[in-house]
């Protein structure tokens, strides 16, 4: 509805365009409808907020600024980057360098243009005028993203200590407890700590539950929550994460991602019921390969029957390397192993590279020090229960009485393809990628 002409009634003219600026904020997240349609109903949005800006005489500096700042701010709510946003909130600055929300507009607007740089650059330009949440978090994002790969580490510990920051100003906003998540996300996967996994699934949980712009309508979070799950092979739990990403967000892959579970829970189970399809006779060979006695330090060798579920502590095992378990998904590495009574399980490693799964060949005695022993199933194939062996440290694995060799061991890193990355909600993929997962 056309608010009164800013002639009789400016201020309500003004309170119109506000509000339209975080209509389109919510209009951006629809995502039940399609890109077509919501970039057209945004545009018409638009067109209407730039009217109203239109209406109202501009006599000074000031309030030239505060027009260009809302005809870019609400440009700069459209999923792509447009010149229009870039050009007003640029104008809106120069106007009037004190204008927090467009130093933070400008900056989103150059992340979608893949200018890491001007956006770190837009964020801190705002956090010298003003110290805001908005700026943190959105910086928090910035610096993993962009810098010499050589000091990747430091950049993540620093991406995760500006979330913190952000959340100093507010405990309760869910956005950067979700964003925090993320950070902690990242920096698990260059220190493969327990501690950051943590404190990305307390913090995403957090973001959830929170009371202010709460997390739990953003598909992403449950997207990236699930491909956590997933890396640990929690696949039941990844599996309810992406049904709840799929129900607010049904461009994302995630029935794709949840089909490529059942398939490998449904054929790793029947890989370890039929024995691999190994005969009786070629399994006695293989076991032959297996040392009847074998020392570890501090470590008390089992077999597989012996194990308890979770940690085996000063237990390990030994076993000959069957076949590399081939999935869509890169980590961890696995393999089935087989024991010296001739029993077969999943053994996934963690923090080693996929080559080592053309590296390790049929026969070769593989020792395992502290494994982990869990039992995979999802709910849909209940029957379908596959046993697995993980280790966390690549450090605990032997091949043929030596450790694995240094070019085996990962570089701290993930894919940027395999958490979703866009930068309103950090971390939309677009609609027009549909292959996700952050940065």
């Amino acid at each position: 509805k056309k608010p009164m002409s800013a002639e009789t009634d400016p201020i309500a003219t003004k309170n119109a365009i506000e509000s339209s600026i975080e209509k389109l904020e919510k209009l951006s997240k629809q995502y039940s409808l399609s890109e077509a349609e919501r970039d057209r109903r945004m545009r018409k949005l638009i067109a209407q907020v730039c009217d109203w800006v239109d209406s109202i005489d501009h006599v000074d500096a000031e309030s030239k600024a505060r027009a260009a700042s809302w005809k870019g701010r609400a440009y700069s709510k459209l999923a792509e980057y447009t010149p229009e946003a870039e050009d007003f909130l640029t104008k809106a600055i120069k106007l009037e360098p004190a204008l927090v929300e467009a130093w933070n507009s400008l900056g989103a607007e150059y992340w979608k243009k893949k200018d890491l740089k001007a956006a770190g650059d837009c964020f801190r330009g705002a956090l010298e005028q003003k110290k805001n949440k908005v700026s943190l978090r959105k910086l928090s994002m910035v610096v993993r993203n962009h810098g010499d790969p050589k000091t990747y580490r430091k950049r993540v510990a620093e991406s995760v200590d500006l979330a913190k920051k952000a959340l100093v100003l507010d405990v309760k906003d869910g956005e950067s407890w979700y964003v925090l998540g993320n950070a902690y996300m990242m920096q698990f996967f260059t220190s493969f700590s327990t501690d950051d996994l943590e404190g990305c699934l307390k913090a995403y949980e957090t973001a959830e539950k929170s009371p202010i712009d709460s997390a739990s309508k953003n598909p992403d979070l449950y997207y990236n929550r699930a491909n956590v799950h997933k890396f640990y092979e929690q696949y039941q739990k990844a599996i309810d994460d992406y049904k709840k990403s799929r129900s607010l967000d049904p461009h994302l892959p995630a029935q794709d991602e949840i089909e490529n579970i059942h398939r490998f829970v449904k054929k790793l189970s029947k890989l370890i019921a039929t024995k691999n399809g190994i005969k009786a006779k070629r399994r006695l060979k293989l076991k032959e390969l297996i040392p009847e006695t074998s020392q570890i330090r501090e470590a008390e060798r089992r077999e597989f029957v012996d194990l308890k579920q979770g940690p085996n502590k000063g237990s390990f095992l030994v076993g000959v390397v069957i076949s590399p378990v081939t999935r869509t998904w890169d980590s961890p590495v696995s393999f089935i192993v087989m024991d010296k009574n001739t029993d077969m399980f999943v053994l996934s490693i963690y923090g080693v590279v996929s080559s080592l799964q053309s590296d390790l060949k049929m026969g070769d005695v593989i020792y395992i020090n502290q494994p982990v022993l869990k039992q995979i199933s999802v709910n849909e194939f209940k029957e379908r229960v596959y046993p697995c062996v993980s280790v966390g440290n690549a450090a605990n694995i032997s091949v043929n009485g030596k450790p694995l060799p240094k070019k085996a061991f990962a570089n701290p890193s993930v894919k940027v393809s395999t958490f979703s990355t866009s930068f309103a909600k950090e971390s939309k993929v677009t609609q027009k990628a549909k292959s996700k997962m952050i940065s």
